[in-house]
């Protein structure tokens, strides 16, 4: 069987003396680059049964996995996730994929609640607590999201294009409509803003950005990581959601927190920004943007999607799009792979950004002390005629248009931080 390269792990790190200890059939490895360094577990080369079930032997299992006694491996592959070995078991075929950096231990929470439609793990492996192997069925697709985008794009076919963009947010909707009543939390900004604090130092990054989150931002059962290759698209022309594998940057910087659904459909928007700078398109980008969004809203829940979720001067889908661009910086430095764009750009562009929000503020005071004037002199010196009800309404009355125009001042989501 051919021999598979491990290039999962990142070019500029270097291996470094072990940290811990690691199951039977597993490598404990620490990778260590230029301020930074991870953990993981590579498997022995998996080559027959008895190197699968050496692999196995002292993890535990959920959901439904393959039966060992019945096993064959059909072929082995890797990419910048990890190795992904395909199998057949009572004439069934598998795809058993290994995180050499773990999870955030929510897999299964996610197969089990998420809606019909999502193509996800069956079963997995766990070791203390971490899934390092998730297995799924094999199923057959036409295509994905990613491959018809390219062409899309490459072809300059806008009406295709925003065809797939709103059904690539539609299956992503879907699937947080159907993990809404499993979990649900308050936002939590102290956590959010701490961690774009920790990825700015690590990247020594020249932008700070805090913001104060909408509270309607609650935290639910995230993805982790979406792009337009995790959107499968059947030959009935279907769309289905796939559960795939952390990214390289969980690793590197793993989350100590949970995140509202507007992260995990800023992850796709970051992938949309990927795509068209790749292929260079002639495209407007505001109306891809836009039509991915309106798909998203279209099957999420009401309260996720919201237009409070999507006010840029409380965080938006804006302040989430630069912290995916931070985590393409993060990976892209532990690979030494050169500037990643649109990453890049988002945050050359996140001071001038932050500028126009804060002078915009000088309107939202005016608004807040037109009110409490109004407020105050009702309450101070109580109206006994028509007259006396005149100024205080007037102050009121501005303050709700001053507040009005502030919003309006908010950036619309579907227009690029680059742009603005």
């Amino acid at each position: 069987m051919a021999v598979v390269e491990n290039i999962w792990r990142p070019s500029a790190m270097q291996v470094s003396k072990t940290k811990g200890d690691s199951p039977s059939g597993f490598n404990s490895i620490r990778l260590v680059g230029n301020r930074m360094s991870m953990d993981i577990l590579e498997p022995i080369p998996i080559n027959s049964i008895e190197d699968w079930n050496s692999v196995i032997f002292e993890l535990d299992f959920w959901g439904d996995v393959p039966d060992p006694n019945s096993l064959e491996i059909i072929s082995k592959s890797s990419n910048e996730r990890g190795l992904s070995v395909k199998i057949t078991s009572s004439g069934m075929e598998w795809l058993a994929e290994f995180l050499p950096w773990g999870s955030d231990n929510r897999i299964d929470s996610r197969a089990v609640n998420s809606h019909p439609s999502v193509d996800k793990p069956c079963g997995g492996y766990r070791w203390k607590e971490q899934d390092i192997i998730i297995l799924r069925k094999i199923k057959n697709y036409r295509t994905n999201s990613n491959d018809e985008l390219i062409q899309a794009l490459n072809e300059g076919n806008k009406e295709i294009a925003i065809d797939i963009l709103h059904n690539s947010g539609k299956s992503l909707g879907f699937y947080h409509s159907s993990v809404k009543s499993f979990r649900e939390t308050p936002m939590d900004q102290k956590r959010w803003n701490k961690r774009l604090l920790d990825l700015e130092e690590k990247l020594s990054a020249n932008t700070i950005w805090r913001a104060p989150f909408s509270r309607k931002a609650t935290c639910m059962l995230s993805l982790g990581d979406v792009r337009f290759t995790d959107i499968l698209i059947s030959g009935s022309s279907e769309y289905f959601l796939r559960i795939s594998p952390p990214r390289l940057a969980d690793g590197l910087y793993k989350p100590v927190c949970e995140f509202p659904a507007i992260r995990d459909l800023a992850c796709l928007v970051q992938d949309l920004g990927r795509l068209f700078h790749k292929t260079q398109s002639s495209l407007d980008i505001t109306d891809l943007r836009k039509s991915l969004i309106e798909g998203w809203i279209d099957t999420a829940p009401p309260s996720w999607s919201s237009s409070d979720v999507f006010y840029a001067h409380r965080g938006g889908l804006a302040i989430w799009e630069y912290e995916q661009s931070l985590l393409d910086v993060l990976e892209s430095t532990a690979n030494q792979s050169g500037p990643p764009s649109p990453a890049v750009q988002i945050i050359s562009k996140v001071i001038p950004f932050q500028k126009s929000m804060y002078n915009s503020r000088t309107i939202a005071a005016l608004s807040f002390i037109s009110v409490f004037l109004g407020v105050s002199t009702v309450i101070n010196n109580p109206p006994t005629s028509f007259s006396d009800t005149i100024i205080p309404s007037f102050c009121i009355l501005l303050g709700y248009l001053t507040h009005s125009f502030y919003r309006k001042l908010s950036p619309p989501p579907e227009k690029p931080i680059t742009d603005l």
